[in-house]
Formats: C-alpha cells, sequence, structure tokens
C-alpha cells in the first residue's frame, strides 16, 4: 500500500490505514504502533516525499497525544529535517534521550523487537550522513566521548553490543607456533597450515571496488587459495537492523538460530583468514557469524573513511576480530579513540593497491597551467574550494584553468547535496572555458598528462586515491587539510607536510611559487610512488595475510 501511494487518494488510503492500525495499537501496544508508524514514514522520506512524510507523522502524534512513546515520531521527524538539511541538533538531541529511555525499558521487558527498532532509529539520527559529512564539524570528531555518552550510558545498548565472542589466546594471533619455528618468519605463524596454501575468504557487501585487484593478485599466488561472498547475495541481507536484530539474538543466548546458507557456512569453515572488506554491515555480520562457524579463522576488518562515522563500527564484535586494518593514519587515530577496541586486536595501516608507474607519462603542452581535481562532484569533496584556488591563481595569470575529471553531480540527491551542487555549477558556468569537466572516463592517466598541479580539496578523505595518482603523475601535489579529519592528523600523517595547506591562500601561494619547478615536482612524484605503488605496498599485505610479524602496525 505504501509502493501504491503515490497520488493524493493513494495517499490518504495509507494514511487511514496506518492511523487505523495504529488506533488498534494504543489499546494493546502503543510503542510498536509508534514504530509501525515511524517506519512508514521512513519509506516515504526516503523517496524525498517528505510533506507526506511529515504530515502522517503529525496526525499520528495528535492520535498519541502526550504518551511517552510519541518520542518515537518526534524522532523520526528530526531525522526528516537532517534529510533537507534543516536539522536542530538540541531538538534532536532530547528526543533522542527519550527513545534511549524506552530503549532500555524495552529490554527490561524483554519486548525485543521494539528494543530493535528504538535503537535502530537512534542510532539513524546520531550518524545521518548530514551530521558527519556535511558543510559542518562532525561531533564525532569534535568531541567523540561526549557525543557517543548517550549510546554508551544506556543499558539496551550495553547489553545488545556486550561482547558475545569467547576468542582462544591462539585464535587471537594466527595460529598455534611450533616450538621450533621463529616468531619473526611470516609463514611461521602458520605451522599448521605450510603443507598447503593459505586458505582466504574475502567477505563484502555489494561494493568490491578497492580490492577486486587484490583478490586477482592473491588467487594467482600459489601460497594462496582464495574464495569471495557477496554478503548482499544472503536471504536476509546485513543492513543495520538485520545486524541489530541478530546482535539481540545474540545477546538473549539464541546465538544457535542464526541462519547462514550451506555454500557461505562452508566457506566459513574453509577459511585460515576472513578478510572483510568496508567497515560496513558486513563487518558487523562477520564478527558475529565467523566466531560461531569458523572460530579457527583470523578475523581481518579494512576500514577506509566513510565507514568511520557511520554507526557499524560500534556495532562490531571486536572481541572476534583479530586484526583492524585502516587505510590511513587518520582513519586509525580516529577508530582508537571512537571505538573500544579490545587489547588483543592488532590495528595496521596498510595503503590501499594502487598501480602507480603507469602514471608516469609526459605531460602535455600546456599542463604547466593547469590544475586537476579528480574525483569531484559531491559536497565533501568541496570542489567549491578548489574554485576559490582557481579564482586567486587567476588573479596573478588569468591562463589557469581547472580540469574537473570525472562524471557531474548525480540526478539523486539530498536537498543539501543539490544546493551545493546547484551553487557549484553556477560557477562553474560563470568561468566558461577556465574550467572543464571531463565526464565518466577510465583513462585517468591520459587526463592527467595534462595536469600540472595535483588538488585535493575535500572536506574528509580517507586516502584519496585520484590526488595520489597525480601526484604519481608528476603533478605538483596541493592537498587541502581536511576539516573532518585534520584533528586526528590528516593528510599531514599520510603526506610530506609541505603538501598541506589550510586556506585557498595558501594553496594559490603554493602553485604560483612552485608550479613551475619541475625538478621539485619529479622529486615528489618519486616519493609517491616509493612509497604508495603496489610494489612497495604489497610485502605488507604478505604480512598481513600470512599473519607474520613483518607487518607496519
Amino acid at each position: 500500500m505504501a509502493r501504491a501511494a503515490t497520488t493524493r487518494p493513494g495517499m490518504a488510503v495509507l494514511e487511514t490505514v496506518v492511523l487505523s492500525r495504529l488506533d488498534v495499537s494504543l489499546r494493546r501496544n502503543a510503542l510498536a504502533g509508534a514504530l509501525e508508524v515511524a517506519r512508514r514514514a521512513r519509506f516515504l522520506a526516503d523517496r524525498h516525499r517528505f510533506p507526506q512524510a511529515r504530515r502522517l507523522l503529525r496526525r499520528a502524534a495528535s492520535q498519541m497525544g502526550e504518551r511517552p512513546e510519541v518520542s518515537v515520531l518526534r524522532l523520526e521527524d528530526c531525522i526528516i529535517d537532517l534529510d533537507v538539511d534543516d536539522g536542530d541538533s538540541r531538538r534532536a538531541a532530547t528526543a533522542a534521550q527519550y527513545v534511549l529511555d524506552l530503549a532500555d525499558q524495552a529490554w527490561a521487558a524483554e519486548e525485543d523487537a521494539c528494543v530493535v527498532g528504538l535503537l535502530d532509529l537512534v542510532l539513524r539520527l546520531m550518524f545521518h550522513p548530514q551530521l558527519h559529512f556535511g558543510a559542518t564539524d562532525s561531533a564525532l570528531s569534535v568531541d567523540p566521548h561526549g557525543f557517543l555518552a548517550p549510546l554508551r550510558a544506556s543499558r539496551a545498548f550495553q547489553e545488545v553490543t556486550r561482547p558475545v565472542a569467547v576468542v582462544a589466546e591462539q585464535q587471537r594471533g594466527s595460529a598455534v607456533l611450533d616450538d621450533d619455528n621463529d616468531d619473526n618468519d611470516d609463514n611461521a605463524a602458520f605451522s599448521a597450515t605450510r603443507e598447503r596454501p593459505r586458505r582466504v575468504l574475502f567477505l563484502s557487501l555489494k561494493n568490491w571496488n578497492f580490492v577486486t585487484d587484490i583478490i586477482a593478485d592473491y588467487d594467482a599466488d600459489e601460497r594462496f587459495e582464495v574464495r569471495c561472498q557477496d554478503l548482499g547475495d544472503l536471504p536476509v541481507v546485513p543492513e543495520q537492523s538485520t545486524v541489530l536484530a541478530l546482535r539481540v539474538e545474540l545477546a538473549r543466548g539464541r546465538g544457535h538460530r542464526v541462519a547462514v546458507p550451506q555454500k557461505v557456512a562452508d566457506d566459513l569453515a574453509w577459511a585460515d583468514t576472513v578478510f572483510v572488506e568496508w567497515g560496513s554491515a558486513a563487518a558487523v555480520w562477520a564478527s558475529l557469524v565467523v566466531p560461531l562457524l569458523a572460530p579457527q579463522a583470523r578475523l581481518l576488518i579494512r576500514i577506509h573513511s566513510y565507514e568511520a562515522s557511520t554507526a557499524m563500527p560500534q556495532l562490531v564484535d571486536w572481541n572476534a576480530v583479530s586484526e583492524l586494518v585502516t587505510v590511513s593514519p587518520a582513519i586509525r587515530r580516529m577508530l582508537e579513540t571512537t571505538v573500544r577496541l579490545p587489547g588483543h586486536v592488532v590495528v595496521s595501516t596498510v595503503p590501499n593497491r594502487a598501480l602507480l608507474t603507469r602514471f608516469r607519462l609526459p605531460k602535455t603542452a600546456g599542463s604547466a597551467r593547469t590544475i586537476a581535481l579528480v574525483g569531484w562532484a559531491a559536497r565533501r569533496k568541496d570542489p567549491a574550494w578548489a574554485l576559490d584556488v582557481l579564482d586567486l591563481v587567476r588573479q596573478d595569470d588569468p591562463s589557469w584553468s581547472l580540469l574537473l575529471i570525472g562524471p557531474d553531480f548525480p540526478e539523486d540527491m539530498s536537498e543539501a547535496e543539490a544546493a551545493y551542487a546547484e551553487a557549484t555549477r553556477a560557477r562553474i558556468k560563470a568561468l566558461g572555458s577556465s574550467v572543464r569537466i571531463t565526464g565518466r572516463t577510465s583513462q585517468v592517466p591520459a587526463f592527467l598528462r595534462e595536469a600540472g598541479v595535483i588538488l585535493s580539496s575535500s572536506r574528509r578523505e580517507g586516502t584519496h586515491e585520484g590526488f595520489i595518482e597525480g601526484a604519481a603523475s608528476g603533478a605538483l601535489p596541493v592537498v587541502r587539510n581536511w576539516p573532518d579529519v585534520a584533528r586526528w592528523g590528516g593528510p599531514g600523517a599520510l603526506f610530506p607536510a609541505q603538501w598541506v595547506v589550510a586556506t585557498p591562500q595558501e594553496a594559490a601561494a603554493r602553485i604560483l611559487a612552485l608550479g613551475d619547478d619541475e625538478a621539485y615536482r619529479v622529486q615528489q612524484a618519486e616519493w609517491m610512488v616509493s612509497h604508495a605503488d603496489w610494489s612497495a605496498v604489497r610485502p605488507r599485505y604478505d604480512a598481513l595475510l600470512l599473519g607474520g610479524a613483518g607487518r607496519a602496525v
């Protein structure tokens, strides 16, 4: 019926049915009724039908009166405010606390479906992208302990996220060592499997972008056997609500109910190492299921950037994890502060796989006055900051131009993203031929031949692969001190300090001072390749997957 509510009469029918069901619920279980209304409103809001969602919530709130459960509707309304970039943080915080109180009461009453719904609601508010990837500073980054305090004080959240995995000491490391083996030998840690290849199972949830080539490399390595499972193919796909439900089942001692398809169970039982790509719901699922079905396996979770500011790292059972892998020092430091990691968890930082030598091509004529930005069309990439830099250098020399490599802004955006995109497009249009957009392309090395300067203007990154490729190409590297992760070290913990600038004025000054220094650019390219090319990084992944002591942590 919700799907059919595309017309005014259809919406009227939907409202009538939902409010009639709520009327029945108020006599039986007001909390369950309020959660159902919130779910229907969320269905509409997810399709950008915000006025209809708000109308439904208002009518339901009027019907509920001053019951405590009305806070569920108010919290959903706060989430819709954030959807349209109109949130009131104080109102949201108050509503979240009321809903956490309801969750604690539901936990005590063993109303587990309500516990899942309430915690899901609170997490959707607290970790709304608008609060962590918008134009303002993320509260998780600015004051992580204060931000997480309400969650950590909630009995329901404490119980649901209590460690459930019992990891034997030999499973926390790599394997039981033979007395005759040298602990410093990468292969010695796996004496139990030295007569056969190391078995590695890669898990992800629909996104294999940064791990596909790694998988191919290790599949071709005789020291390894490789399998892959996309958890998006499971009958119940891991997402926030489903992993919360699994968490509740395990917290109640009902772990035997965990249902996993036989093929997935067989692969888990086969694996020596389980490598989870992205700190998404897949990581939560793996931390709950691997100890049950693959207690012999080392569990590795790799987190990039975005996931660190979502609820998922808070829901992982880190007691089940052998190693947390990060791709940048800033994200590592952020996670070490915001997540309670047991002492046995090894935390390592290893770059992504990048074949950087293919970018070392001769520059084209005219490249010396071209600034490039790779992967630009998102508010967190902040191309408006790059346009500020362009305006400043053009004051000195109008021949400067900006090359935006990658597709334009997507069609489906939040209202806040759409407003940012409209303002940015207007500025680009006003600059005329001084700004060029390549559109979607697989020819990034060729386009980087035209770049004398590579810029990273982002508010937040883990590594910014396009910037790394541009630096390797011999373009002058200029990277903004990414505001959302600056307190964790930002790009200064990843690249040479002199590459990092705080303002468009500092960026313009660096470009004007060094843009014509070809020897300097070549030197920086050599640094980039020596530190981040796959030839330098591959041995660190060998140590990671073989479990040896040689990895850089």
